[in-house]
């Protein structure tokens, strides 16, 4: 019966359109280290679940879990990302952003409908080790660049976890070793633009970007000046280490999906979201994107438009150097001082006029500083 239902959900839930399925024991499972931060309201993942360092139990979310089904859902292809050109930057918001949600919820309601209709109970969680727990469950190894590697489908792979106390066949293959078939390849830690892949394979969550634009890395909700031209043109999530990795280059795009998705674009033209309402960003962004607040999105939106260096944004930093909050403000001035020209340099120089926050004046001064440097130089 154990083995008979395994089989079943397996080969009923590929059917379905879900690519990858284990199944292995809900045991305490220890995880490759990372180093994480003392602060509660920054990133640690599946706090929920540990129990000490480096150790993580299932059963602290289901007490009676005798098991943990791991899914996997190919997502290469579910995104559209348009390049910038000159006179209409975008924002890039990474790799199946849009379908993150959605693919993940797909997966978690199929199996959840199976295990629930033999009699037993289903529990989704993402406050496990999903991606030790799909090396244990057998459905490939972690790269370097921290995501789960697999031969034919590379790590563009959307993982869920459901416990559940049915009596399922069990596999473990071990957790985390250092062979992840990436050889000596180091192109992610090298590409990484903040450097939280180390080239020694150890990952700083602290460093990550992607936990820079949620507020939740070593700066919190700011960012400090030097370090804003990491962020590059990402909104909210980035996949950078996923894009440059060699063993993905090679990847056939999916052809179709089993689920739906807002039909909204992967890379929205940055003009339309600078000065945007909270209304206009849940028209223009998909869910994983907008729900992290208004704050952060045009934070990240502002940054971006600063990086683009593309004079067509200059008038809308203007205005939001003239109309936003103190520190939109400031990073309109930021921005505009890293585009340059001179109707850059004319916005400083009236929003100057009027600033009254010291921390708005500076910016402004250290704009102008920039746009004046830039013209003494040659290259304004």
């Amino acid at each position: 019966m154990t083995e008979n239902m395994t089989e079943i959900l397996m080969r009923e839930g590929h059917q379905a359109g879900i690519d990858l399925i284990g199944v292995t024991d809900a045991e305490d499972i220890e995880c490759v280290p990372w180093t994480y931060p003392e602060k509660e309201e920054h990133y640690f993942p599946c706090r929920a679940s540990w129990i000490k360092e480096n150790t993580y139990s299932p059963k602290k979310i289901m007490a009676e879990a005798k098991a943990v089904i791991v899914t996997a859902m190919y997502m290469y292809g579910y995104d559209k990302i348009k390049e910038s050109i000159k006179g209409f930057p975008r924002a890039n918001i990474g790799p199946w952003t849009r379908g993150y949600v959605e693919a993940r919820d797909y997966a978690a309601g199929w199996i959840t409908k199976f295990i629930e209709a033999q009699g037993y109970a289903a529990v989704v969680s993402n406050e496990i080790p999903y991606r030790t727990l799909a090396v244990k469950a057998g459905l490939g190894k972690i790269g370097r660049n921290g995501f789960l590697y697999h031969d034919a489908m590379g790590s563009y792979l959307n993982l869920c976890c459901i416990l559940t106390d049915a009596p399922l066949k069990c596999v473990n293959y071990g957790t985390v070793s250092p062979e992840n078939n990436c050889g000596n390849c180091k192109k992610c830690s090298a590409m990484c633009p903040t450097g939280a892949l180390r080239r020694d394979g150890s990952y700083h969550a602290e460093l990550c970007l992607h936990l820079w634009q949620q507020g939740k890395g070593m700066y919190g909700e700011e960012i400090p000046r030097e370090e804003r031209h990491k962020c590059l043109n990402y909104l909210m999530r980035t996949g950078r280490c996923l894009e440059v990795c060699p063993r993905n280059y090679k990847l056939k795009p999916r052809e179709s999906f089993p689920f739906e998705s807002e039909e909204k674009e992967d890379s929205p033209l940055l003009e339309h979201l600078i000065l945007a309402s909270d209304k206009e960003y849940r028209e223009r962004l998909p869910y994983h994107v907008y729900k992290y607040g208004i704050k952060a999105i045009r934070r990240d939106i502002i940054i971006a438009a600063g990086n683009s260096k593309d004079e067509i944004l200059v008038d809308k930093l203007g205005e939001g150097l003239l109309e936003l909050d103190e520190k939109c403000r400031g990073l309109c001035a930021w921005a505009l001082g890293e585009i340059g020209g001179n109707k850059a340099e004319k916005w400083l120089a009236m929003a100057y006029e009027k600033e009254e926050q010291k921390s708005v004046r500076q910016e402004i001064e250290y704009a102008r500083r920039k746009t004046i440097a830039g013209k003494e130089d040659g290259y304004i």
